[in-house]
């Protein structure tokens, strides 16, 4: 008996079709009872609409559906095919607050290419988080906006090359505080909106670490656009529990630049500023994601994403049909 929830099938065509064999057709169900229930997609709408047979029932099976597709599916299955099944991890409208996932789009309901592996594209989704947390991105993308002039400002006094990377002075540690102030800012909003609460409020990087998974922050790689000769910057890709604030050193040096300006400023380098801000920038994807009208029109000419996580078909978000639930994504002590 199949277990209750959300289910994607993928309708992928026979590997010995020359025309059709790099395509798939995915399909939405909600599973209750071992019986099916298609939730449709419409062009443009992020929303699903729950669709039965017209008499009534709920569908038997996967094949059931396709033996008797409802009107509303354009699909033609004059081909062989073979059908894989994906249990998704949420239900119907369900999401971590301030985690990013794709969110399962009307493009995916429809043929579109996919990868060796069986993954869809990236326009086979929809980056849609921004919506619920607007004015917060906004709000994140200003201050970054305002952090690179700064760093434009550095950068009209010593040129960015890999010679100058050790270069320091009084703006780089202003960049590093004012980047790690902001990350620590959203670190605290995400593991408190997910109901992570520590004693006296006083979160450290033993709470922040993990994030790193829920996040999935060691998978991002990014280079600056205008400076690539300083290199790819992973910030998180070494950040462990063990050693959680040593293990990713931009945040080691913000806390001895902060508390001790004079002693320590030597470190305030132009290669760990430009660490901060990689940092920043990720976990602003990690967050809302980065195929969306908003990144684009502000922030895609100062980054290029050299790495991103892969996401399972299993992962993504599920449209909603009445409501959007949020819920707390289950960190692991």
């Amino acid at each position: 008996m199949k277990a209750d929830g959300i289910y994607i099938y993928s309708i992928v065509a026979d590997d010995n079709n020359p025309i059709m064999s790099n395509y798939s057709f995915d399909l939405l169900f909600s599973c209750s009872n071992d019986k099916l229930e298609w939730l449709y997609l419409d062009d443009g709408v992020r929303f699903c609409i729950p669709i039965k047979k017209e008499n009534g029932d709920l569908y038997d099976s996967i094949e059931d559906f396709l033996s008797n597709r409802p009107k509303q599916l354009d699909l033609k299955l004059d081909y062989k095919y073979k059908i894989i099944e994906h249990k998704s991890n949420h239900n119907i409208g369900e999401y971590y607050k301030n985690i990013y996932r794709p969110v399962v789009s009307y493009k995916l309901q429809r043929f579109h290419l996919v990868k060796k592996d069986g993954m869809p594209i990236s326009d086979s989704y929809d980056d849609i988080s921004i919506w619920y947390y607007r004015n917060e991105y906004l709000s994140h993308l200003r201050q970054l906006e305002l952090i690179l002039e700064e760093l434009k400002n550095v950068f009209r006094v010593i040129e960015p090359t890999i010679d100058n990377k050790d270069s320091y002075g009084n703006t780089l540690r202003n960049i590093i505080i004012l980047s790690c102030t902001e990350i620590d800012c959203m670190m605290n909003k995400i593991l408190k909106s997910n109901g992570y609460n520590v004693k006296d409020d006083r979160y450290t990087t033993k709470d922040y670490v993990k994030l790193k998974g829920a996040l999935r922050l060691d998978e991002y790689s990014l280079e600056f656009n205008e400076y690539e000769g300083m290199g790819v910057f992973s910030p998180y890709s070494h950040w462990n529990k063990e050693q959680p604030t040593q293990s990713i050193p931009w945040y080691d040096i913000y806390n001895k630049v902060k508390h001790d300006r004079q002693t320590n400023l030597k470190y305030a380098s132009m290669d760990i500023a430009l660490a901060s801000i990689s940092a920043y920038a990720i976990l602003l994807f990690s967050q809302y994601g980065i195929d969306n009208f908003i990144w684009k029109d502000h922030m895609r000419r100062f980054f290029n994403l050299t790495k991103r996580p892969y996401w399972q078909l299993e992962d993504f978000y599920i449209p909603h049909t009445h409501e959007i639930i949020a819920k707390n994504y289950p960190f692991k002590e």
